[in-house]
């Protein structure tokens, strides 16, 4: 019988160490399959994390705003040819918003002209040819051709018809409406203007260019408007003032030489000082 019991009670310890063996084997599984859970999570977790922070590189636009990933068609755009402006020197603007430009050794050309324009731009200096001029109508100031015995006439768009009395103006070439001459031009838009060869001397109109002031200017043009008076004229050497219809821009011009006519064709040069408003 005591046999017996202590094989019982050893049956019992057995089944108790099993059972606590067990127990440990399972919470170890456990243990071990919450490790497994937990990193799968932790990795689906990161995973989640790094997809949503992955960012999409924004399209900055050159001044600096964002715009939008959808990719925009991008539009050509055709470069507008200019012509180089002529290099001038400005003054200091008066509080009224007036100053002067000077322009140095500007070479203009008759209709036969093949190196140097006949039409005048006071805006920049420039002497430019009929297509040019056709292009900028109301900024065109003067022009200068030979007319009716080859003497040169400089004048303005506006009087040049009258400046000719002969037929040799419908036989310019510049002037023909077919040849897209001033004969084509809009009526509002051809200057006209006035001319005044006063007295003044090279050495006065160099202390002028010197002086580079609006004020110096506006006095010396005022008091060099006593001599000739026309809307024409045949250009010799001397400083004129110049007025033209729109009242502005009114400049004192120094002609410094005079070719009446050449193998390349007649053609003047000058100095000139150009009234300007902002």
């Amino acid at each position: 019988m005591k046999q017996i019991i202590l094989l019982l009670m050893f049956l019992l310890n057995i089944a108790t160490s099993a059972q606590t063996v067990g127990k440990k084997l399972e919470n170890k599984a456990n243990e071990t399959v919450d490790k497994v859970i937990d990193k799968i999570d932790i990795d689906t977790i990161l995973s989640r994390k790094k997809k949503k922070s992955k960012k999409v590189p924004e399209k900055i636009a050159p001044g600096g705003s964002e715009e939008s990933n959808t990719e925009q068609p991008t539009v050509a755009r055709e470069r507008i040819a200019q012509k180089p402006e002529s290099q001038g020197t400005a003054s200091v603007a008066e509080k009224s918003g007036k100053y002067i430009m000077y322009y140095q050794d500007v070479m203009m050309g008759d209709q036969s002209n093949t190196k140097f324009g006949p039409f005048f731009v006071p805006s920049t200096g420039e002497c430019v040819d009929v297509e040019s001029a056709g292009e900028i109508q109301k900024d065109v100031a003067m022009v200068l051709f030979r007319g009716y015995g080859g003497s040169l006439i400089l004048t303005f768009p506006g009087n040049a018809k009258e400046a000719d009395l002969s037929i040799s103006y419908d036989e310019i070439e510049m002037f023909k409406e077919s040849n897209g001459g001033m004969g084509s031009w809009e009526q509002e838009n051809i200057n006209s203007g006035q001319l005044y060869k006063g007295s003044m001397s090279g050495d006065a109109f160099e202390k002028l260019v010197q002086a580079n002031s609006w004020k110096s200017f506006n006095t010396a043009y005022a008091n060099n408007m006593d001599g000739m008076y026309g809307e024409y004229s045949s250009p010799v050497a001397g400083v004129y003032s110049i007025k033209f219809s729109n009242s502005l821009r009114a400049p004192l011009m120094r002609i410094k030489n005079v070719i009446p006519k050449s193998a390349k064709g007649g053609s003047i040069k000058f100095d000139i000082i150009v009234e300007c408003k902002k």
